[in-house]
Parts: C-alpha cells; structure tokens; sequence
C-alpha cells in the first residue's frame, strides 16, 4: 500500500513565499545599486568632459587675438581660401558657392580624400565655380609626442601667409609625404625642406621653425569645433558640414557631381 505524503504545513509554505519575496526584493535592490553607481559614473565622466570642455575653451586663442600672429589673408573662421590663381587671398570669387575643407596632415583619411578631390577641387576653383577655403586642424597632436598635427598646421599656415602662391602644392606635398600616424614624424627643420622643394624663398621656409603660428592654429582648431567639426576630413558647402553617407565624398567625382549641382542652382 502506497504511504501517503503528509502535506507541509500552511506556516512552512508561507514562510517559504517570504523567503522567496525577501529574495527576489534583495536582488531588485542589487540591480538598482548598480544602476546608480553606474548613473554617477555617467554623470562624473559627463562632468569631467564638460569641464575639460570649458577649459580648453578659456585656453584656446581667439583667432582675431592669437599674439597678432594670423596669416595674411585667413578668415575669421581660420580657413585659408585660394582663389582662381592658385594664390591665398588673392582673386576669391565673392559670390560661388562657399566650399570648405577641414583636415589634419596626420590623418590618413585625409590624405586619401585629397588623393580622390584634389584634381576636382582645382578645377572647380579655377573655374570660379566654388569659393574654396582649407582649415588645417590640429585634432591628432595626441598621436604625436612631438605635436605633429599642430607643427604641420603651422607649417602650412607659415608658407600661406610668407609665400601663398606655393601654400596648395605645399599642402599637397605634406600630404604626399604623410608620415604614419604612430611612427616617427618630421621635425620643423624638414618640413621647412619640403617647403623648399615646392619653390618658398628660403627666409620663409627657415621662419616655419620659429612656430608663429602654432596658436593660431590652436584657435582655428576650436573654431572648427565650433562650426561643427568631429572628424576629419569634413567638407562644409555654405555654412553646412557634409553628410558623408548622403554625399559619399571619397567616391572619385562624387563631390565634384554635387557641388556642380548645387553651384548650378544656387
């Protein structure tokens, strides 16, 4: 004959459903500890980048202000805009379509935009289609232990303000010669010899060494930040960053096909 099983008690059971509760409440009360811990860490890391924000704002010169030193004929912006001649400052069209391109000579990606837009650019420009204006940014120094982005930036703006008809084959040349982005970078002595190599007077390339314009370029890099500027390259057309997903930029003759569209129409 089969023995009965003796039911548990209503007490057992119930204390068995508190200690289920009592579980399941020290569980909950686990997981909302670790989301507030993990909401004040998000909120310390929000702060601290706030502040660091702030700060490098009060440290950054003014463009207009950075110890007198801008290039000849810059904007207040910090571009550097060639015209039709090839020349910084000289001969912009007023009134074409405003183009401007953001890059730092460290950045690979920059270096392959300019392989893929430079040819296109020039003659956009020539053409009087686009106003077009470069903005050498200083955004990867982090990578560099000898502040590669900024010297190079600074470089550059040395030979538009010195001797701006060489400043596009001289931009074109840094690219040319980009140095890889965790290895050993050229010193101010041989990015003045490159300058030397596009055809810049001797005096200006020698004053690329005394870093004039290191603030500058330190200023013209908020700026861009200001404007709208998260990575590089950036392509800005009137005032507006570029999309690269809607306007596939590094696609050889992408760019060109919608500036021309967009300077037909405007």
């Amino acid at each position: 004959m089969a023995k009965k099983t003796t039911p548990a008690p209503k007490n057992q059971a119930a204390a068995e459903a508190r200690a289920r509760a009592q579980a399941q409440m020290r569980a909950q009360e686990r997981k909302t500890t670790v989301m507030i811990w993990l909401g004040v860490a998000v909120a310390v890391v929000l702060f601290a980048t706030l502040v660091a924000f702030i700060i490098n704002q009060s440290q950054a010169p003014e463009l207009g202000d950075a110890d007198g030193a801008v290039p000849a004929g810059s904007t207040e912006s910090g571009g550097l805009p060639v015209g039709t001649s090839g020349v910084v400052g000289v001969d912009v069209p007023e009134d074409a379509l405003e183009v401007s391109i953001y890059a730092d000579y460290l950045c690979p990606a920059c270096a392959q935009f300019e392989m893929v837009v430079a040819d296109d650019l020039d003659e956009l420009r020539e053409a009087g289609t686009i106003q077009l204006s470069y903005h050498p940014v200083s955004i990867l120094d982090r990578a560099s232990p000898t502040q590669y982005s900024t010297r190079s930036a600074n470089a550059a703006a040395t030979v538009a303000d010195g001797s701006p008809e060489h400043f596009v084959e001289y931009s074109n040349l840094l690219f040319a010669n980009q140095p890889a982005e965790q290895g050993d970078h050229w010193s101010d002595a041989e990015l003045a010899q490159f300058a030397i190599e596009v055809g810049v007077p001797a005096d200006v390339a020698d004053a690329i060494e005394d870093g004039l314009f290191r603030r500058w370029v330190v200023g013209a890099t908020e700026q861009a930040s200001v404007d709208g500027l998260q990575g590089t390259p950036s392509v800005m057309v009137d005032g507006e960053m570029l999309n690269p997903d809607q306007v596939p930029y590094f696609q050889a003759g992408a760019l060109k096909a919608y500036l021309e569209e967009r300077a037909a129409t405007q």
